[in-house]
């Protein structure tokens, strides 16, 4: 079967046995195709049609057992060891994903929390009839959903090795008879290409100028959490968290993962799709922006009284949820003191860094005796002496806070990385940004 082994349906829902290897399969196709060989071939900027299929090996050619069978919602293939990689929290016989307050560019900010994640993508295939050049994106590059041929096809679900909720965007163009939700599973999509039924198509956007700084054409990158059947986000369409308008509502959609139906929620209507980042390699990795987490030392007399709650020793983060407790008396854990880089279609004032879900965690320890106005102080979840980047940076060269210090995976060598779309208002557009103003 060799790299084809993934047409295979024998492994279970979530299973990785006979899982393609994207990364090795192209490699070995490009290689054939390109004599700049791989690397340079995936970074050309006029390249437009390459084929991500095996092809050429026989075991491509026919579909596994199943490959054409609707084989239900993974969910109910799921264990309750499974379950706890997907994104959300069971509260009182629903799934839902929590919001949390922070700040952003001096006012209130929110965010959702859907846990931990990389940089890395993994594959997402959006089919279009050949021809069509508004899918799978449209003017204001998020998903086409209304012209897209069927459900899109996912490479991974959440507890595979390698998942990630970023997606490389690939285009599989069909012809006009094409029926939809026809290819269910990658080992499909590898025949259909073989036989010449259908082509795949790198998902390139010339992203120009992006806040003042030249970007150009790139691989488009999505934001997609694949989520248990009926997941919902926390305040979906609720008031933008600095109030005012209420925000932006995001919807749910049902994809294919090697036979099954999975929901997801797509958040390209407020981020639209990113260009790969300035460090891609061998494939698109998604851009970041930062998440300060500021935390009051406990090593002073007298303490802060943050201190006194219960939880481990050392310095203790202004967060409600990083602390498990009621900090605003207002029976939640939502409200935090984390300052966010950016917001969609508003980079950050003093870093001029853009918005992306994907935060990399910079810690930010005040110094002993320093008595800032934080949340957990005043009770009130949107006011703060610490609302922007620029506040922490002064109070770092002031003296009275420590510079921000990047945060580590548990393996204590990794950068640590959170998934936190923010929303928009209603009516708001990614690109143009202008758009939306």
């Amino acid at each position: 079967m060799g790299e084809c082994a993934g047409s295979q349906s024998g492994g279970g829902a979530g299973s990785t046995q006979g899982e393609y290897d994207t990364t090795r399969v192209r490699a070995r196709v490009l290689a054939r195709t390109s004599p700049e060989g791989y690397s340079t071939y995936v970074h050309a900027t006029g390249a437009t049609a390459i084929l991500v299929a095996c092809l050429g090996l026989g075991a491509c050619a026919e579909d596994g057992p199943g490959d054409r069978a609707d084989l239900g919602y993974i969910d109910d293939q799921l264990s309750p060891a499974d379950r706890v990689h997907w994104p959300g929290l069971d509260r009182a016989g629903r799934r839902e994903i929590p919001f949390l307050t922070g700040f952003a560019n001096g006012r209130p900010a929110g965010y959702w929390f859907l846990g931990l994640a990389g940089p890395e993508t993994a594959d997402v295939f959006f089919v279009c009839q050949d021809g069509d050049g508004a899918c799978p994106l449209d003017e204001h590059r998020r998903i086409a959903w209304d012209r897209l041929i069927g459900a899109p096809l996912f490479s991974r679900v959440p507890g595979d090795p390698r998942y990630s909720p970023w997606w490389q965007v690939w285009t599989v163009r069909v012809p006009a008879d094409h029926e939809p939700d026809s290819i269910r599973t990658i080992g499909t999509l590898f025949r259909v290409v073989g036989e010449g039924e259908a082509r795949v198509e790198r998902t390139i956007v010339d992203f120009g100028d992006v806040a003042g700084r030249y970007v150009g054409p790139r691989d488009a990158v999505v934001h997609a959490a694949l989520v248990l059947r009926g997941t919902e986000l926390m305040d979906n369409g609720g008031p933008m968290p600095e109030g005012g308008a209420r925000r932006l509502a995001y919807s749910r959609y049902v994809g294919w993962r090697q036979g099954y139906r999975v929901e997801l929620i797509d958040f390209s209507p407020s981020e639209g799709v990113l260009p790969a980042a300035d460090d891609s390699a061998d494939r698109p990795r998604m851009p970041s922006a930062n998440i300060h987490i500021v935390y009051r030392p406990c090593d002073t007399e007298p303490a802060a009284e943050i201190c006194d709650l219960p939880g481990p020793p050392g310095p203790r983060p202004v967060s409600e949820a990083g602390i498990g407790q009621d900090l605003t008396g207002d029976g939640s854990r939502s409200a935090t003191n984390n300052i966010l880089d950016a917001l969609p279609c508003a980079p950050g004032t003093t870093t001029g860094r853009v918005y992306s879900p994907l935060w990399a965690v910079q810690r930010v320890e005040l110094a002993a005796g320093e008595e800032f106005s934080l949340l957990d102080t005043t009770g009130d979840p949107g006011m703060s002496d610490l609302a922007s980047v620029e506040d922490l940076l002064q109070a770092a060269a002031d003296g009275r806070a420590q510079p921000p210090v990047p945060a580590l995976s548990a393996d204590g060598i990794r950068p640590l990385f959170f998934n936190c779309p923010s929303p928009a208002p209603e009516g708001f557009v990614p690109h143009p940004c202008a758009a939306a103003e």
